[in-house]
């Protein structure tokens, strides 16, 4: 099954927002921003096998495999500019994707979005995808995406931390290589009340996997600040989407914010 979800207002789209989510998540999260983007960034969320409508597959842990996957998902989609978007886990993915298609299309994404993330040179412990529930549990609260009532409840438990344990495998697993740095901007996002993201290494990481230079943006919140700062994580997006093309995805739409 293909792994983009596509959303969109117009048939014009001049530009693409290709979002790749957190442990655990799926493309569902990102499916109300089209609806708050200018007309012409359209929307392309991934949903990763096991997750969402792609749940009656078994989730991958091997990132390579999934980066080749996704390369020949994305394909139609590179005709547009496309501004890559990952959040946590999602921006390992995105770095790594981009690496990719960088390698077999010679290919560069107009700017690709941190979010709350380690750089990839900073990868998660290799044992942290084989902690207890009850930690791996304890690390969902930290996180701060799901409520207490949520992470209470056995049922939610029994259907989301196979699938978090699966996706920490995917990024603990990852293969270190030596690979030069990619040549689009950089924009780092962190909440400013994430405790799970340790900021100065982690922009200093993401700093040094560019030579496109790279900018950082603190907003409201904590690891999940989308939740909290939606109005400004989207004017940001919008901001930064617009400047990685000069100033042309806003100066056709003729508007500020859709």
């Amino acid at each position: 099954m293909n792994s983009l979800r596509l959303w969109y207002r117009s048939d014009e789209v001049r530009m693409w927002l290709l979002c790749l989510p957190p442990g655990g998540g799926g493309a569902h999260q990102f499916r109300s921003w089209s609806d708050r983007l200018p007309p012409a960034l359209g929307v392309a969320a991934v949903e990763l096998p096991g997750h969402g409508a792609r749940s009656a597959e078994p989730p991958l842990t091997d990132l390579d495999a999934l980066c080749a996957q996704l390369t020949a998902d994305v394909l139609p989609l590179l005709g547009r500019p496309v501004v890559l978007y990952g959040h946590s886990m999602g921006a390992v993915i995105a770095h790594d994707l981009a690496q990719v298609l960088r390698a077999e299309r010679g290919w560069r994404p107009a700017a690709l979005v941190a979010a709350a993330g380690d750089p990839p040179d900073r990868p998660l412990p290799a044992a942290l995808d084989t902690v207890s529930d009850a930690d791996l549990t304890g690390l969902l609260r930290a996180w701060g995406g799901a409520t207490a009532e949520l992470l209470d409840d056995p049922r939610y438990l029994a259907e989301t931390l196979p699938l978090v344990r699966a996706d920490l495998a995917l990024v603990a697993g990852r293969t270190p290589r030596d690979l030069p740095p990619l040549d689009c901007p950089v924009h780092v996002y962190l909440g400013a009340r994430d405790t799970t993201v340790d900021a100065d290494p982690a922009v200093a990481g993401w700093a040094g996997r560019t030579t496109g230079g790279h900018t950082v943006r603190t907003f409201p919140g904590g690891h999940f600040f989308p939740q909290q700062s939606q109005d400004e994580l989207l004017t940001a997006l919008v901001e930064d989407a617009d400047a990685a093309v000069g100033g042309r995805l806003l100066a056709a739409e003729g508007v500020a914010h859709g």
